[in-house]
């Protein structure tokens, strides 16, 4: 079976440690890597050193002239991968199906963006060897200390690495990690989408909440999704609301979402 690992820097929020939670509850396990070992991690997840993989080198990575820990994370998985048999996930992913998940390569494409159906590296494994993973852990190390572009060394270069290597055509369909679109992910959340949810992951193992875009629209990740919503069930499902501070309003999310289509292109 797959076993699954992740990172996180700090105290974890409600919304990540229900995602953490999701895997255990599962049945699958997870490892969560983080340089800070008191952390409160759900019961059933194993916590390790991450100074095991590489030093915490957070500061290193820029994003517009400000420190970026989701690049450093992108260094982080490689580095991961190239030591250990884990299969990466992003810490705002939920567990649906984690034993469908299973292969010594895991990655899988996202709804198409921008003209591209990129392969999303969220949910990634790679054998240690692997022609992409050994050029994917090259180019994140060279961007060390450098300020690049945000997602520099995540989605846009696996997928051009990979469709280097001529070996693309093994990514899975977004069905099955990424099955709520991106510039849709406030569906989740939404009470009146339930069922549109609902329908869309009827093939899902995993299911990506987008985390960054919830953070530019000002989501707090303390706050559980509103009774209704298809999140707040499934969370409710296994015992996670109990690790929200609060819950929030459908007037909340409409705000939001306001927010969102306001900005988005």
């Amino acid at each position: 079976m797959t076993e699954f690992a992740t990172f996180w820097s700090g105290r974890p929020p409600g919304l990540v440690t229900a995602c953490l939670a999701s895997f255990p509850a599962r049945g699958a396990a997870l490892t969560l890597y983080t340089y800070d070992l008191d952390v409160a991690a759900p019961s059933g997840v194993t916590v390790r050193d991450a100074s095991e993989i590489c030093p915490d080198l957070a500061a290193r990575y820029r994003v517009d002239g400000a420190p970026s820990p989701a690049t450093f994370a992108d260094r982080f998985r490689y580095e991961m991968l190239a030591r250990t048999d884990f299969c990466w996930v992003d810490a705002d992913i939920v567990a649906l199906r984690p034993q469908a998940v299973r292969g010594a390569t895991i990655w899988g494409r996202q709804p198409e963006a921008k003209g591209k159906a990129l392969i999303n590296n969220a949910v990634l494994r790679l054998p240690p060897d692997h022609p992409v993973l050994r050029d994917m852990l090259a180019r994140a190390r060279a961007a060390e200390g450098r300020d690049i572009g945000w997602g520099a060394i995540g989605p846009y270069l696996l997928t051009e690495i990979a469709e280097a290597h001529g070996v693309d055509a093994s990514a899975l369909p977004p069905q099955r990690f990424f099955a709520i679109a991106p510039d849709e992910f406030w569906r989740l959340f939404d009470p009146a989408s339930r069922d549109f949810v609902a329908d869309a992951l009827r093939a899902a193992d995993l299911l990506h909440l987008w985390s960054e875009l919830l953070r530019r629209v000002g989501y707090d990740f303390d706050a559980a999704p509103p009774p209704g919503a298809y999140l707040h069930e499934l969370f409710a499902g296994f015992g996670a609301l109990s690790f929200f501070r609060r819950v929030s309003t459908p007037q909340e999310i409409a705000a939001m979402v306001a927010r969102w289509k306001a900005s988005a292109p």
